[in-house]
């Protein structure tokens, strides 16, 4: 009989040792699951960046990586519109913009996006937090197309992670050219 005592523990001590070993692995997927969602990316507003740097557990959306990124632009207004500054035309405005990006200087890039992003946003050091922790090092841009007062173009940002592409549309207004949207997406040609 006390074979039999001394093999049922031992089997006990097998179980237990399986159970504490799947709760482990349990334990290490959900800290990597959650560690894999808290990594910055492009939000469309900026609460959800400022959210994201307060909680980093916190799960959402890489900017412009969901419905909200993806929107259409709401109507253009002259009036309210982000303008290009005096003397630039739409190719050097988006390669101004974004070697401030690469050069640090986020504000100055903050001024270059269309206001309803700057809005999103919610301010320039909103956007620098945000875009920042990208670790953007270099991009391209496609060429430019026109279609009426309308200037197209499509440029990509490389980060470590992946590259993110948005289409920039520039719209001229007699003499002045405005930023009119700018939206996830695109093929740099």
């Amino acid at each position: 009989m006390p074979e039999e005592t001394q093999s049922s523990n031992q089997q006990m001590i097998v179980y237990a040792l399986i159970a504490i070993a799947v709760l482990l692995a349990a334990i290490i997927g959900f800290m990597i699951y959650n560690q894999s969602k808290a990594l910055p990316g492009p939000t469309a507003d900026g609460s959800a960046a400022t959210q994201q740097a307060a909680t980093p557990s916190t799960a959402t959306a890489p900017a412009g990586m969901g419905s909200a990124g993806t929107a259409a632009p709401g109507p253009f207004d002259a009036k309210t519109a982000a303008k290009v500054p005096a003397g630039m035309t739409p190719e050097q405005a988006l390669k101004a913009y974004n070697e401030d990006i690469i050069g640090g200087k986020f504000a100055e890039a903050y001024k270059l996006l269309p206001l309803d992003k700057q809005t999103s946003y919610v301010s320039a050091s909103a956007y620098e937090q945000q875009v920042k922790a990208y670790g953007i090092t270099s991009y391209k841009t496609g060429t430019p197309t026109t279609s009426g007062t309308d200037v197209v173009i499509v440029s990509e940002q490389v980060t470590p992670q992946m590259p993110i592409t948005y289409t920039w549309t520039y719209t001229k207004v007699g003499n002045t050219w405005y930023v009119k949207s700018r939206v996830m997406g695109g093929t740099v040609q």
